[in-house]
C-alpha cells in the first residue's frame, strides 16, 4: 500500500495502482488560489477576489507501507478521542 500526504494532515492510503493515478493526476493539475483584497488595499476602492491557477512547485509525498502494517492500522481503526 501506499501512504500519499497532500498537505496538512490529509494522509490517504492507497494500492500501488490507484497511486500512480493520482499522482499522474496531480502532475496536470494546477494550483488554484483565491485571495481577498480589502477595499483598503484596492486600486478601486471595492473589496473583491483575485483569482490565481498555475503549476505546482510541490508535488505529494509518498511513502510505502508493508502490508502487514496497514493490516495492523486498519485494524486499530479511527483513533479515539477524534
Amino acid at each position: 500500500m501506499i501512504v500519499i500526504n497532500l498537505g496538512y494532515s490529509a494522509n490517504y492510503v492507497v494500492n500501488k495502482e490507484d497511486a500512480m493515478t493520482l499522482i499522474g493526476i496531480l502532475e496536470r493539475a494546477l494550483v488554484w488560489e483565491e485571495k481577498y483584497v480589502s477595499k483598503d488595499n484596492s486600486a478601486t476602492g471595492k473589496s473583491h477576489y483575485l483569482y490565481h491557477a498555475y503549476p505546482s512547485e510541490n508535488m505529494p509525498s509518498m511513502k510505502i507501507v508493508p502490508n502487514d502494517l496497514y493490516d495492523m492500522a486498519k485494524l486499530a481503526g479511527k483513533p479515539i478521542g477524534e
